[in-house]
């Protein structure tokens, strides 16, 4: 529904904040519910947004390396179920290989390196590791290279790129052009009449 056709409607308006803040080199416009400030710093506003980051990833390891993209239910009930459990063995399968991956918290070796970052662990290595387990249970596995030891290397690998980035995106399209800042104009008098008149309905 659009904005005129909403407030033609008589529902009750929003009560919304626009901040603007600045990440890295990017001004960026935004509407909170939030309006108190104080509740809601610029600086929380940025901390917050960048940790968006970590749940896109989250996603694309649900739709790509668990190949959830496509649910195999056909029941509307069944489907959220599945979806369910997908999220839910993704989370635990991740909490086992960081388990095994922090320093020094279990018993069994993990990486020399000591400067390790949650950020490191490698979902599809981890279902890599999973998998291969599951596929070899009638198997002898060694100790020293069991599950658990897989799943402290999970991590994902690091290596020195030297080829130019640039290459790897496409070029930006000249007909699209950025939105640029939003246009704030003040309330009509009629609109202010409008406003007013839902407020005393709302108090009533």
């Amino acid at each position: 529904m659009l904005a005129q056709d909403k407030m033609k409607s008589g529902a009750r308006p929003l009560r919304l904040r626009l901040v603007k803040v600045k990440i890295g080199k990017t001004t960026m416009w935004m509407l909170t519910s939030v309006l108190d400030r104080k509740k809601l710093s610029h600086k929380k506003i940025i901390k917050y947004y960048k940790m968006r980051w970590g749940v896109e990833v989250e996603f694309r390891g649900l739709k790509q390396t668990i190949d959830r993209r496509n649910l195999r239910c056909r029941n509307s009930a069944r489907v959220y179920v599945e979806l369910d459990w997908s999220i839910r063995a993704m989370a635990f399968a991740e909490l086992i290989a960081l388990r095994q991956q922090i320093p020094g918290g279990d018993e069994i070796p993990t990486q020399t390196d000591q400067d390790y970052d949650t950020k490191d662990r490698s979902l599809a290595n981890t279902m890599r590791a999973l998998r291969t387990c599951m596929r070899n249970l009638n198997k002898y596995t060694d100790p020293n290279h069991d599950l658990l030891w897989q799943l402290s290397r999970a991590l994902v690998q690091k290596y020195h790129n030297r080829t130019n980035k640039k290459a790897r995106y496409h070029p930006k399209n000249p007909d699209k052009k950025p939105l640029g800042e939003p246009q704030i104009r003040k309330l009509s008098s009629e609109e202010r009449a409008r406003l007013k008149k839902l407020n005393d309905q709302i108090a009533i």
